[in-house]
């Protein structure tokens, strides 16, 4: 007898982060869950590619790549979650079917994305803009000390700027998708205040939800995380 069709996951890396960030997701997930990491232009496996021009046009490039199987859904952490949320929109103008839901998780939402810090970040120093990320929680500290750190910076920094230079639609386009809001309740950035404004961006949104943690709940807590995705695909596929 064979069980219901699994939900197959795309995930959206962080700022500075890759398609590696959810190697412990690929080997983790339960047979329910299919994790399938997704890749900007200019990074990691896709580093020898150009890097796109804005994030809108990085998520429609997304968009244009991915083939859904079947029931499917977007998973957003950080800079991720705008790509994620783009994409969505990108694919429902592509005419492909919409995710089941969009999880946008530790990420303020497109309308106050420019009260954020991450324009001033870009006139910093390579040490001093380290020091800056790992002080508030967006990168581990270790990056600070690793040897890679010259690797690492170039990446950053172009993700920074995808993200300042940014600029979202006057009046939100409402996703067709389910929309579900997580935060970490140690992540000073996303408090629920800031998070509730993703409401604005979808026909039906869910949460802001709070897990134990910080900017990086999603890999810290894992198992909740799965728990949680595993209630969501229950309940879409009852129909609820």
């Amino acid at each position: 007898m064979t069980g219901p069709e699994p939900l197959t996951l795309f995930c959206v890396p962080h700022a500075g982060g890759s398609a590696r960030s959810f190697v412990r997701w690929r080997r983790e997930q339960p047979a329910e869950l299919c994790v399938r990491p997704l890749e900007i232009a200019g990074k990691g496996l896709r580093s020898r590619e150009p890097r796109a021009a804005t994030l809108r046009a990085a998520a429609t490039d997304l968009a244009v790549r991915l083939d859904p199987p079947g029931r499917y859904a977007l998973l957003g952490h950080s800079m991720g979650a705008l790509l994620a949320y783009e994409t969505a929109l990108a694919l429902h103008d592509l005419g492909r079917p919409a995710p089941e839901f969009v999880v946008v998780a530790a990420a303020r939402p497109p309308h106050l994305l420019g009260s954020s810090s991450y324009g001033p970040l870009l006139g910093l120093g390579d040490d001093a803009l380290l020091d800056a990320l790992a002080e508030n929680g967006r990168i581990p500290a270790q990056v600070r000390r690793s040897p890679m750190r010259h690797q690492f910076v170039p990446v950053v920094r172009g993700d920074l700027a995808l993200l300042a230079g940014h600029r979202p639609d006057p009046e939100p386009r409402p996703l067709p998708s389910d929309l579900v809001t997580w935060y970490g309740d140690g992540d000073a950035d996303t408090p629920p205040g800031v998070m509730s404004g993703w409401r604005h961006y979808a026909r039906r949104a869910q949460g802001p939800e709070a897990f134990a943690g910080g900017h990086f709940f999603l890999h810290e807590r894992l198992g909740e995380v799965t728990g949680r995705l595993l209630e969501l695909a229950a309940q879409r596929r009852a129909g609820r």
